[in-house]
């Protein structure tokens, strides 16, 4: 980390502290004072508490700036996800999210990941909800979408097989092929899409230090190195996650390679 600008902090690519931890975020929080802190990228799909949570928005709102990955998969509700909220309720709060940041360009809709299950013989894939909830996103100024297939861990097959789905692998020609659908439909409602890590595709910048300097109310600038220790296909510019994969997510969604086995 260039250590003559202020660091960006994630919280958290390994868990969901906002839904999850939030008075964790305020006590570590305490470590990094809003004049050493750039920019919070906030990663999410509970936003509640960043609404609802008086004491976590008030610690949030001496930061200059928030961005705020908010995943939406539509499968809120679902045994896929039990414990989060259909994606229309959570797609209502995007005008009080929007408030909050500042402006819409500080908020990225994840639509990750693009799976399909089968389940009792019936095939079940969230591709299909992609377009309804572009429309509908778009129209609170969301102009970005990050998204990724669901990637086959032992672990989860299993997990998945216990409770009676079958994960169904989406092959590279497949796709390009529902890439070139979804390009298509996200840019009719003025949306651009990047793809998180997918071997095939062009690298993008979940975390983006040159975006992150743009929209910084102060016009600040972060580090734009190339983060350390990421995925391969991932474009990343430094920042510190200050969130850990034994802060067990409650959320309880089974296709997730953070979850334990036994879980």
């Amino acid at each position: 980390m260039e250590q003559s600008l202020p660091v960006v902090l994630s919280a958290s690519r390994r868990t969901d502290l906002v839904g999850c931890y939030p008075e964790y975020l305020i006590e570590k929080l305490k470590a990094y004072p809003p004049d050493k802190v750039h920019t919070i990228v906030i990663w999410t799909k509970n936003p509640y508490n960043l609404l609802y949570h008086q004491n976590l928005r008030d610690v949030l709102a001496t930061y200059s700036q928030l961005y705020i990955h908010l995943t939406i998969t539509g499968l809120g509700g679902t045994p896929l996800e039990p414990r989060i909220s259909p994606w229309q309720e959570v797609a209502a709060l995007l005008p009080q999210l929007v408030k909050l940041v500042g402006r819409p360009e500080r908020i990225s809709w994840r639509f990750d990941p693009i799976i399909t299950v089968e389940c009792a013989d019936e095939v079940f894939t969230n591709f299909q909800l992609f377009p309804v909830m572009a429309q509908h996103i778009a129209q609170q100024g969301i102009t970005t979408c990050r998204t990724s297939w669901a990637s086959p861990y032992k672990k989860v097959i299993r997990r998945m097989q216990q409770k009676g789905f079958v994960l169904q692998t989406v092959s590279p020609e497949e796709q390009k092929i529902q890439a070139h659908e979804m390009g298509k439909l996200a840019g009719r409602f003025g949306m651009k899409l990047y793809y998180c890590s997918m071997e095939g595709f062009e690298r993008s910048r979940c975390i983006d230090g040159e975006l992150l300097s743009s929209l910084h109310p102060d016009g600040l600038r972060c580090s734009v190195k190339r983060a350390k220790g990421q995925r391969t296909q991932c474009g990343c510019t430094e920042s510190i996650d200050i969130g850990w994969y034994t802060l067990k997510c409650s959320h309880g969604c089974i296709y997730c390679y953070a979850e334990p086995q036994h879980s």
